[in-house]
């Protein structure tokens, strides 16, 4: 399985580890619209500055110069992703890493696209990797070819991730009234397929330009990939309603209102499973709740707002279903790679992107 070329994304974020003061990490703070803008992008990532103006309550041109400002500075950002009918397998690899090699290690698995989500973590494990691939052969083959490369990796866990109650992408803000709410979701068009497939390559060419940018136009879509804008129409249209396309705006964990990040791995009785997961995605703070197959059969991400609420949490999550156990549980230090997307200090986004493979893109 070849990997990308592994020099200059490892030594950016090898340096990236190393400078927590650097100066580009000081940004002005979300205000109030700025939140509300951020969460009508999470509603709709590709909305129209027009359509959502009424809602924000300010005009377009503000809004635009709102989110230039918010995305060169790393504080929120929108990007395309295969979506899960382009997707394999994919699993939680926790990572034990001998004194002083966690730097290094998170380095060269930065590079990978099979590793898409990076963090380092207080707990059980040092680092905490979302790594997928085509089939669970490959996924295989990854894990412990790459492991076995790896200097100072002292042990290894992986969980296979089987059923999503729900991911980050449906994760929001919560500064929009319900009817405002309902206003942004009403700008939302619902894909419709033109049938047939779309090509590979033109697939892969058009996820590589959507990774960057989100919000790229047809018409800068078109003239990068140097085809017609209804061609990128048609297949933007078919691959959103194929499943194989998702478009999802994100935004820096430290300027979200919810700095605190953590892990939690929980033992389900079987029949409680759905249940418990169903009733976790409830709790405001759960950005992922996904069943695993391993030690654990429940994981959960989830942004809280101080370190107190760690222990809330896990009585609330015990309260919910008789017979759960939380059985471990990592707070994120640091967050260096999300969705392929590398991070600077305090979450900020960067403009360095390591997309997918485009062999992950067909099964």
């Amino acid at each position: 399985m070849s990997h990308a070329d592994p020099q200059q994304p490892a030594r950016w974020l090898q340096c990236r580890f190393m400078s927590d003061d650097d100066p580009s990490t000081q940004v002005v703070s979300l205000d109030e619209t700025d939140r509300r803008l951020i969460q009508a992008l999470q509603i709709n990532p590709r909305a129209r500055w027009a359509a959502i103006a009424p809602v924000i309550g300010v005009d377009s041109v503000t809004l635009a110069r709102r989110w230039e400002r918010l995305s060169e500075q790393g504080l929120a950002w929108v990007a395309g992703h295969p979506g899960a009918g382009a997707r394999g397998p994919s699993a939680i690899l926790e990572v034990e890493t001998e004194p002083g090699a966690t730097r290094e290690i998170a380095s060269a698995l930065a590079a990978d696209p099979e590793a898409f989500t990076i963090d380092h973590t207080a707990g059980g494990r040092d680092l905490l990797v979302i790594v997928g691939a085509s089939d669970l052969d490959a996924l295989s083959e990854y894990i412990m070819g790459r492991m076995r490369r790896l200097t100072g990796v002292r042990a290894t866990r992986t969980l296979i991730l089987s059923s999503p109650f729900t991911d980050a992408g449906q994760w929001r803000l919560r500064s929009l009234s319900a009817e405002e709410v309902a206003s942004v979701e009403r700008t939302v068009v619902a894909p419709k397929a033109e049938g047939g497939q779309v090509e590979p390559q033109f697939e892969h060419d058009l996820l590589q330009v959507l990774g960057h940018d989100g919000r790229a136009t047809v018409t800068t879509i078109a003239r990068e990939l140097g085809v017609g804008q209804r061609r990128v129409r048609e297949a933007f249209a078919t691959l959103t309603a194929q499943g194989r396309l998702v478009v999802r705006t994100e935004v820096a964990r430290s300027h979200s209102g919810w700095p605190v990040h953590a892990w939690y791995f929980l033992r389900v009785p079987a029949v409680m499973t759905d249940r418990l997961g169903s009733a976790v995605t409830r709790l405001s703070e759960v950005r992922m709740a996904v069943s695993t197959i391993g030690p654990y059969n429940l994981v959960l991400s989830v942004w809280m707002r101080t370190l107190a609420d760690v222990q809330r949490l896990e009585a609330a999550i015990e309260e919910s279903v008789p017979g759960v156990s939380i059985a471990d549980r990592s707070v994120v230090l640091r967050s260096l790679k999300k969705e392929g997307r590398y991070l600077k200090a305090r979450g900020l986004a960067t403009g360095v992107v390591v997309p997918l493979q485009a062999s992950l893109l067909r099964q």
